[in-house]
């Protein structure tokens, strides 16, 4: 499989889930600034194999923010609260790249057929 054969999906963050704060931190006798985002993501179509996938309009993102995300089959088809299911598909997260108001990221769903998706991510902005 080459890159030209993987799908390659874009979909725009819905704003008003992201959990956002923002906090201090103590190191020692300095104080670090940072926003933290808790969001899920529900797409809106079963997908499988191995995929690009993109969300947009997250303005906050930037190359230096730190993402931890995770990817499960969702119990209903693009709904973000219906939360996941473990099914016998293997969801695998590669290659995390946040960008300038955006996020990038390689996912392979190991099943024959396609499955509903939801991601999850924690992100981190220093300020």
């Amino acid at each position: 499989m080459t890159y030209a054969d993987i799908e390659t999906l874009q979909e725009e963050v819905d704003q008003s889930r992201i959990l956002r704060r923002t906090v201090d931190y103590a190191v020692g006798d300095e104080s670090i600034q940072a926003t933290s985002d808790a969001y899920r993501h529900a797409w809106p179509r079963k997908l499988n194999g191995m995929l690009i996938l993109t969300l947009n309009n997250w303005p906050e993102m930037r190359p230096d923010s730190k993402v931890w995300m995770s990817a499960t089959e969702a119990n209903a088809l693009g709904d973000a609260t219906a939360g996941g299911f473990m099914g016998d598909a293997v969801f695998t997260v590669h290659n995390i790249v946040p960008q300038n108001g955006k996020i990038q990221f390689r996912l392979n769903i190991a099943f024959g057929q396609p499955l509903p998706l939801i991601v999850d991510f924690w992100v981190i902005h220093f300020i």
